[in-house]
């Protein structure tokens, strides 16, 4: 009898990331019946394939996200491993050194582009709680009344994503003007413990990421900006909830819930993107979505705008490590999902005219903050 295929995937961080990668996770089952999964994560991130039924082992990996020497010498040894006959299969989806090719304005996509069948299985990220979790959840939900609001939004404000900056002080206060509605409640979900005399603004800090997760069944709308939070609402423990997200366009890895939503077939009509950082618009917009969703989009949503000043950074990244096959496919890339852009253009020939001009200027930062 054959003994069945030992693969193993690599995907450390984050907990969004994470959740993508759980689709690969099953594609993977689905191509190799009956194979032996070993999931590769970093110890922060590993609660979210916890009771996850396409993963059969974990294994812990504690590297730095800005350690790709580290991640180098970690990938090396496991594609050593498969020679060895340890594994028979390796897949890296970690979008991290010669994987930030495979970016296309989408982080989803950038981790399904890692892998190299195609995604046939439903793309719902797999969360499966456990009965504590929920019952835990429960709890919470009574402990604060919940079902004696009309309204309950679930606040993301604290992001790890570099979406949106932010501060407690204002999320209170929008979560104070939403809540003059005495039938509306905010439930402000973060590491960040708050207290408030408003009972009907509500800590969401004692719950884990997963449990949050149990929460939305008792929610009615979110306000997010594309981090953990927002992507947990839409895995398959949860109830999907229309949203409010708040981005800022032009952030550093841009992941739009717009643009992955049209590019996975998901309910586009049911997000409301705003990218400006007004508190009176913020309020104003989910209250009126509140009562009629479909005319505050029209009114308040704010389409994004396609740039590629990621790729500035990423072919910066690869130039650094002289992975040249890494910038063709990054183009390749780009060009079957926009076509022949002329921004992209732009963007590419900038960031290579400018990389040896910015390669020394880091240089001699590194090498001043070493002297200081």
């Amino acid at each position: 009898m054959a003994q069945p295929n030992k693969i193993l995937l690599i995907q450390l961080y984050s907990n969004g990331d994470c959740l993508y990668a759980t689709t690969v996770a099953k594609q993977i089952k689905d191509d190799y019946p009956g194979c032996h999964l070993t999931w590769a994560i970093a110890p922060f991130c590993k609660t979210i394939i916890a009771n996850n039924p396409y993963v059969d082992t974990v294994m812990e990996v504690n590297i730095r996200k800005d350690d790709v020497p580290a991640f180098r010498r970690f990938r090396s040894d496991m594609l050593e491993k498969k020679k060895q006959g340890l594994y028979d299969d390796v897949f890296v989806l970690q979008p991290i050194d010669r994987n930030l090719a495979f970016y296309d304005g989408s982080i989803r996509s950038n981790i399904f582009n890692a892998y190299p069948h195609p995604i046939r299985v439903p793309v719902t990220p797999v969360l499966h709680l456990s009965a504590e979790e929920t019952n835990k959840t429960e709890s919470f939900a009574n402990q604060h009344e919940l079902s004696s609001y009309k309204n309950i939004l679930l606040f993301e404000y604290a992001p790890q994503s570099g979406q949106l900056k932010t501060t407690k002080e204002f999320a209170v206060s929008i979560a104070e003007s939403i809540t003059s509605n005495p039938h509306t409640a905010v439930i402000l979900s973060s590491a960040n413990k708050i207290q408030h005399p408003n009972k009907a603004i509500i800590d969401g800090s004692s719950l884990s990421l997963r449990e949050t997760a149990a929460l939305t069944h008792h929610c009615t709308m979110l306000l997010g900006c594309s981090s953990g939070i927002t992507w947990i609402t839409t895995s398959s423990a949860a109830k999907f909830l229309p949203m409010v997200q708040i981005l800022n366009p032009y952030a550093e890895w841009v992941n739009p819930i717009s643009r992955d939503f049209k590019r996975f077939h998901l309910p586009v009509e049911k997000v409301i993107e705003l990218l400006e950082f007004d508190k009176e618009k913020i309020v104003r917009c989910v209250t009126d979505a509140m009562s009629d969703f479909e005319s505050a989009r029209k009114y308040f949503n704010q389409p994004v705008p396609l740039h590629f000043k990621t790729t500035r950074k990423i072919v910066y990244n690869l130039l650094c490590y002289l992975q040249l096959a890494a910038i063709m496919r990054h183009i390749k890339i780009n060009r079957r999902t926009y076509g022949d852009n002329s921004l992209f253009y732009k963007e590419l020939v900038v960031s290579v005219v400018s990389f040896p001009f910015k390669l020394l200027k880091n240089l001699i930062n590194k090498h001043l903050f070493k002297r200081s």
